[in-house]
């Protein structure tokens, strides 16, 4: 019901309203499209459905719909300062916005083609298309952070014991759990959303049901949650500037125990990616010492265990 209100408001509104608006950004283009978006906001607003439609128990959809430049008729630029110290440029614009492309737009899915006006279509599409690519710059930026920040590591309390076989060798013996980072999961299924499309196989699952993306897309998280996420450990001295950095084994390994014996935080089904959201990583690692490694360490010193993809490995 609120959204038919919001369109209605919309559809009775003046075809066109000047407005004079304000923006800023590090270049004049950056200003100007923010100065364009406020009069869009001003406008036409932003239509958002945010309830979720359910058919048989599952999430068929949560869409997103915001507008862009597109309603842009015509506009002039008034004043345009630049503040070079700050590396700013603001910018004022009297700005006219087309309303009634809005209402062009939502009627471009009946049958009466005579209603369709070409650059309105085209207006979309551009709008879609800047969306979109919108969208994916800020999921590579969320994705960049894995697995570094998706995973909290809490370190138990150490201890040193030596080889059975030879006790001349000694080992930090160093007990550790794995959690996903909550907030990082809220901002990754957030954005998935905005992706999501209906009738494809792909899915990511969290525990409040299956999000269906795209091929391409699922290609790019499957690159990223590749499961060689790797155990970091560094040994930090807080007098002098020596460290030791260093992937210990895979967080699904325990020493002595066969390869992938730990409980997975996330999983490749064929279909896509499960993930275990509630699940522990409890291990321990294993890390050799000997006097040379610890020559030049002095006083109080760090251990701190962190997670890293292999690639980035040390």
């Amino acid at each position: 019901m609120r959204l038919v209100l919001a369109v209605l408001l919309i559809l009775t509104s003046p075809l066109a309203l000047a407005i004079k608006v304000e923006g800023e950004g590090s270049s004049f283009e950056e200003a100007k499209q923010q100065a364009f978006k406020k009069a869009i906001d001003h406008q036409v607003g932003v239509i958002l459905d945010t309830e979720r439609s359910l058919r048989n128990g599952k999430i068929v959809h949560n869409q997103i719909l915001s507008y862009s430049a597109g309603y842009i008729i015509s506009s002039s630029l008034i004043h345009h300062i630049i503040i070079r110290d700050r590396n700013l440029h603001q910018v004022t614009f009297d700005v006219t916005v087309a309303s009634s492309q809005l209402k062009n737009f939502l009627l471009s899915s009946n049958h009466n083609t005579k209603s369709f006006n070409i650059n309105d279509i085209k207006a979309q599409t551009e709008s879609i298309k800047e969306t979109y690519k919108d969208g994916m710059d800020l999921l590579d930026s969320t994705l960049k952070f894995f697995p570094k920040n998706a995973f909290n590591v809490e370190t138990h309390d150490f201890s040193v014991v030596a080889n059975y076989h030879d006790p001349n060798k000694h080992f930090l013996h160093i007990p550790y759990s794995i959690t996903w980072n909550q907030e990082y999961l809220v901002a990754l299924q957030e954005l998935l959303i905005k992706f999501e499309v209906e009738g494809v196989i792909p899915f990511v699952n969290f525990d409040e049901g299956k999000i269906y993306i795209d091929y391409t897309l699922m290609r790019k998280l499957k690159q990223t949650f590749n499961g060689n996420d790797k155990v970091l450990l560094n040994i930090n001295s807080l007098h002098t500037d020596i460290s030791i950095n260093s992937c210990v084994q895979s967080i699904r390994d325990k020493p002595g125990e066969v390869h992938g014996s730990v409980k997975s935080l996330y999983t490749h089904p064929s279909r896509g990616i499960d993930i275990k959201s509630n699940n522990t990583v409890n291990s321990f690692i294993l890390f050799p010492i000997n006097e040379n490694d610890l020559a030049e360490f002095e006083g109080t010193t760090e251990v701190t265990l962190s997670v890293s993809s292999g690639k980035n490995c040390p």
